[in-house]
């Protein structure tokens, strides 16, 4: 099968019997949706269970998914429904860091995969230290609307639609993040 088809058509032919279809869709959304994931939970077994949940819900009902909708952004829907599942079963939702700590990725592991030397690591683990001090500081809103324009790469109009609240409000947390996250940056290099 070509991974040149779009994924409506990899939904459709998954549909249509082909499982194959289904682990091209796993491995082209893979990184983007267990990212996010981890960032939700802050942690990689809850993310790599919500991961296969995500997906075992399009194998049980492939229905569920309408062709008229973006995949990309069904897909993130999914996945934070599954999320906010999670936190309702463990009775708290706990606070997302997205500083590494232990086992858990920092901002500095989703850098640039090219090995840098020494100096080129020692700064780029600085500045995903400082990014993700910046980012704990935004609200959770906030956060998440960034994480999902800039890391996930959903458009405005996909991020409303999953969180189910209107764009102009979309676009405002995203402007006031980018103002903060600026005015802590500034700050951190002064």
């Amino acid at each position: 099968m070509s991974e040149e088809l779009t994924d409506p058509e990899l939904v459709s032919a998954f549909k249509a019997g082909d499982a194959e279809a289904l682990g091209l869709l796993m491995e082209r959304h893979k990184a983007a949706v267990f990212g996010y994931l981890l960032r939700l939970t802050g942690r990689r077994d809850a993310a790599e269970d919500l991961f296969q949940e995500v997906f075992l819900k399009l194998v049980k009902n492939p229905g569920a998914y309408n062709e008229r909708e973006k995949f990309k952004a069904w897909l993130f829907t999914v996945a934070r429904n599954a999320a906010m599942d999670l936190f309702r079963r463990e009775g708290s939702r706990s606070e997302i860091s997205l500083d590494g700590e232990g086992d858990k990725p920092g901002p500095a592991d989703f850098l640039a995969s090219a090995e840098p030397g020494p100096a080129e690591a020692f700064y780029g683990k600085a500045l995903g230290e400082r990014i993700g001090a910046a980012l704990d500081s935004l609200s959770e809103d906030q956060r998440e609307v960034f994480y999902l324009r800039h890391y996930s790469e959903l458009s405005f109009k996909e991020i409303a639609e999953m969180l189910k609240v209107p764009i102009g409000t979309v676009l405002a947390r995203m402007s006031r993040a980018a103002a903060q996250l600026r005015k802590k940056l500034t700050a951190d290099l002064q």
